[in-house]
């Protein structure tokens, strides 16, 4: 027998609390008798050893005993056969806690869990990220899914934005789990006679680093700036030092504060030269793995610009910019020929079958592209707003800002507007695929350095935004196979050889390298702010898999027995001890 709701067991505590008004004394009452002599042998009998409790005590005791019981939902239920385990490896449960990581602490319930099964039950294995996956061959006897659970680790990859509650009753369904055990730190929202979570972990406050930023100052120069943000997932204010490191050593090192649930933006200007940085937030802290980040550095020396137009007059005036090397094409060419990599493409009134494998500025492209969607008919060209924060509006002041022509843009999926206009936006950014891609709704050439000096200042931001910053990182549980040519080699963090394979789920930050000649680096970051958040995970929402098919249940509740009991017993204390009729005054 279980209980579905065992906590309500504890108020059996209380029915101590009934020999209370069966053992307090009524107030003495004068009452009048005719002789005495009745009572003198009922007064000269011994008292000792006798119970003051009357018989109807233990009528109520049980009457409560029951309704309790009912409370707690007892449920008769047969041992299971066919179970499955699926353990929560996500990043989360690398969190410390009384020097153990809470996937530590679910091996041990697990251990609970397959030694309390018959000697006859099959488990099948699961982990959940970066995706529900069997681990193993299936049907494992209790002690071979132990072995092959405590083989496990958490990885350094966030839980995807599935709901689990309805994911892990699908599995059952499908399957046929007589019993599915699922270990993780989310709480349960729900109760089921097949699933079943089992919690761990208690909640903490952590500090995160969000964000690592590399960037040239300006374009053909080498000077580097350093950008980075912290997020505080606490309850109280931290203090921590914040290390810049690379090459083995630290590079800077500052001392903040930070306050409650607040963010902190950081800046190191001058930063060395290096091929790959390191930052790291160096203080006492549960999750560790978030506390590092990992950027390479952005290409030095003049920007290679791929120029695509049918009228290429004012894309020529791109080479009186210091660092850039400019090539133009006519678009036939730029479809028919195959051409040098470049660190920038530009499509002046034109567009490709398919968005361009390096960072690419659209200006008023047509009407098929793979970017944006845009307006039939030109609009005026007035600027009404324009985000701030962004790069690409740095240094400009939009009231000088005046493009002679303009044709509304419409953001769509993973884009933002950051220029706009009278009649939509004129200006979208959009960051795909760990790739950053520009649409104007306006022609920003011929550039014409100080005689136009908003339009040129803006053209400078898009040519550094695209450019000059540091190579995308990835984040863990996204492939890395697209950044793979036939016969390169990758090697992981520790320097160790990967078999092209691993490369479809990256699931270990730090700095990878790949080997085709010349050697690249690629940065792979965990990024996920839900896992840093260790106050309070999402509930799982639990419900029975077998209800709305309509197949059998696993389990017989037996609380409707144990409250027809306590009624049938009420109605009988209600027949042996009526209460006395008042009486008139």
């Amino acid at each position: 027998m279980e209980f579905f709701n065992p906590a309500a067991l504890y108020s059996l505590l209380l029915l101590p609390l009934l020999l209370i008004p069966h053992l307090i004394r009524r107030r003495p009452r004068r009452v009048a008798f005719s002789t005495l002599l009745l009572l003198r042998g009922l007064a000269a009998r011994p008292s000792a050893g006798r119970s003051r409790v009357p018989p109807i005590f233990f009528l109520h005791l049980l009457l409560m005993t029951l309704l309790l019981l009912a409370l707690a939902e007892p449920t008769l239920t047969s041992r299971a056969t066919k179970v499955a385990l699926v353990l929560d490896n996500s990043a989360s449960m690398q969190a410390m806690e009384n020097g153990r990581s809470r996937f530590q602490t679910a091996l041990d319930e697990s251990g609970k869990i397959l030694r309390e099964l018959p000697a006859g039950a099959r488990v099948d294995l699961y982990t959940l990220a970066p995706r529900i996956a069997r681990i193993g061959e299936a049907a494992l006897r209790p002690d071979e899914a132990m072995q092959r659970a405590a083989a496990q680790t958490p990885l350094d990859v966030g839980e995807s934005a599935t709901d689990h509650g309805a994911e892990l009753s699908r599995l059952a369904r499908e399957h046929g789990y007589e019993r599915l055990y699922f270990v993780t730190d989310h709480s349960a929202q729900g109760n089921s006679t097949v699933l079943r979570v089992i919690t761990v972990g208690r909640r903490q406050n952590n500090l995160a680093l969000t964000s690592f930023q590399l960037e040239r100052a300006g374009l053909g120069t080498e000077r580097l700036d350093a950008r980075l943000e912290v997020r505080s997932f606490s309850h109280a204010e931290e203090k921590f030092l914040l290390n810049l490191k690379a090459g083995g050593k630290i590079l800077a090192t500052r001392a903040y504060t930070l306050a409650p649930g607040k963010t902190l933006a950081v800046s190191f200007e001058n930063v060395p030269s290096h091929p790959y940085y390191e930052a790291e937030i160096a203080a006492a802290d549960p999750l560790p793995l978030d506390n590092r980040r990992f950027a390479v550095a952005p290409p030095s020396g003049a920007i290679k610009v791929l120029a695509v137009s049918p009228r290429p007059g004012g894309l020529d005036s791109l080479r009186a910019i210091p660092g850039v090397e400019l090539q133009i094409v006519a678009p036939e060419a730029y479809r028919k020929a195959s051409l040098e990599s470049h660190a920038v493409e530009i499509f002046q009134y034109s567009a490709p079958a398919a968005l361009p494998e390096t960072p690419a500025l659209f200006i008023l492209p047509p009407a098929q592209n793979p970017l944006v969607d845009v307006a039939g008919n030109a609009a005026d060209p007035l600027v009404t707003g324009w985000r701030e924060s962004h790069p690409l509006t740095r240094y400009i002041n939009f009231s000088l800002f005046r493009p002679p022509y303009a044709r509304p843009l419409k953001p769509g999926f993973s884009s933002q507007s950051v220029i706009d206009g009278a009649g939509g936006a004129l200006a979208i950014a959009v960051e795909r695929n760990n790739r950053r891609y520009v649409a104007l709704g306006f022609d920003p050439l011929p550039f014409l350095g100080r005689r136009n000096l908003p339009m040129s200042i803006f053209m400078l931001n898009a040519l550094q935004w695209l450019g000059a910053s540091q190579p995308q990182a990835i984040a863990t549980g996204a492939p890395l196979n697209h950044m793979l040519r036939p016969g390169a080699a990758l090697l992981g963090p520790d320097g160790e050889k990967l078999e092209r394979e691993t490369t479809a789920a990256v699931v270990q930050q730090g700095i990878y390298q790949i080997a085709d000649g010349a050697t690249r680096y690629v940065a792979i970051n965990f990024d996920n702010t839900a896992e840093s958040d260790l106050r309070q995970a999402t509930p799982v929402r639990v419900s029975d898999p077998f209800e709305a098919n309509g197949e059998r249940s696993f389990a017989t509740p037996l609380w409707p027995y144990f409250l027809a009991a306590a009624l049938a017993l009420l109605l009988v204390e209600w027949i042996i001890n009526p209460r006395p009729a008042r009486r008139a005054p």
